[in-house]
């Protein structure tokens, strides 16, 4: 009796069979060979239909501004003799079988080259500081260090840290991320960069921000709240639960009544692969709850299992949400 699972090679297999019939290059034999590779295992059909499914959906505006966002793709094509695709096909091709084969690694060469200490995707590292400060790096961040007799500074390079400070009323603590620094007042805080945008969150004490690309007084966050800062200014500070804001340094993403969207967004952060929603219904779909941050993949299946939803995943490297 045959294993139920669908594998690689017959993804592969679909995917050629798919590239040669939209490429034009699909002969009459060609035609009859891939009929009984079709009938040659219900498996086959059901491969050949979700990389047409793929297919369909990597050409929509949602998943390629989504693949833009994210430069670390290998291709890896494995075709049976070579043709001559015309560039949607290409494209198409590309995208299908994209693998992030990289793994997310986040060391790209510039970064690492400015940082004193860095993750990976999926990584987290807590860093021992010289003056007694503690540094939890969360996936794919970086930090640089620069230390001086009057003052201590960390330039959070990309990603997002969670800092202890140690006490020293002469050299004040300073995170500096995007367009703006936070000075502590207190002992602990989480400073997130996502694009220009920059989140700071206080869960003891509380701390100065300053935003430096537009005129205004310094921001005060105390403990339980959290702001945002871009170049275009800064937002007011909101209230927020200090044990689900740190809960990833304990390896945990925790959420409560939020979107299917913004929670895969958050996955996608630990998952070396590409994994997104299609259909903005689907994507407001409330979740609450905590994954543990080791295995994507686990709170994957929970979520399909929860939400009676499915996946599509032609590997574990891009998978696609549907109802």
């Amino acid at each position: 009796m045959r294993d139920g699972l669908i594998t690689r090679d017959m993804t592969d297999a679909a995917a050629r069979w798919i590239t040669a019939r939209d490429a034009g290059t699909l002969t009459e034999s060609d035609a009859r060979e891939m009929a009984q590779w079709l009938a040659r295992d219900p498996r086959h059909a059901e491969a050949f239909a979700q990389v047409e499914t793929f297919w369909r959906a990597m050409g929509s505006d949602q998943v390629q501004a989504a693949l833009r966002g994210r430069p670390r793709l290998a291709v890896v094509p494995r075709l049976a003799a070579p043709f001559r695709a015309r560039p949607r096909i290409a494209m198409a091709l590309a995208a299908c079988l994209a693998l992030l084969v990289v793994g997310g690694s986040a060391r790209d060469g510039v970064t690492w080259l400015r940082s004193d200490a860095m993750t990976a995707t999926g990584e987290r590292r807590s860093v021992a500081l010289a003056d007694g400060s503690t540094v939890h790096l969360n996936t794919a961040s970086a930090i640089a260090i620069d230390f001086t007799r009057s003052a201590r500074t960390i330039r959070l390079l990309k990603g997002e840290a969670a800092f202890t400070v140690a006490r020293d009323r002469d050299r004040p603590f300073t995170v500096v991320a995007g367009s703006g620094s936070t000075t502590a007042l207190g002992t602990r805080f989480i400073v997130r960069q996502d694009g220009d945008q920059t989140d700071v969150t206080v869960t003891e004490h509380s701390v100065r921000v300053v935003e430096t690309a537009t005129p205004g007084a310094p921001s005060t966050v105390s403990e339980g709240q959290s702001l945002r800062y871009s170049r275009t200014g800064v937002q007011p500070a909101h209230r927020i639960d200090p044990g689900m804001a740190d809960a990833w340094v304990h390896g945990t993403m925790m959420f409560n009544d939020q979107p299917l969207g913004d929670v895969v967004r958050e996955l996608n952060r630990y998952h070396a692969g590409y994994i997104t929603v299609l259909g903005s219904g689907l994507a407001t779909r409330r979740v609450s709850g905590g994954f543990g941050i080791a295995n994507p993949m686990q709170a994957l299946d929970t979520l399909e299992h929860t939400l009676g939803i499915r996946s599509i995943r032609v590997t574990d490297w891009l998978i696609l949400l549907v109802a």
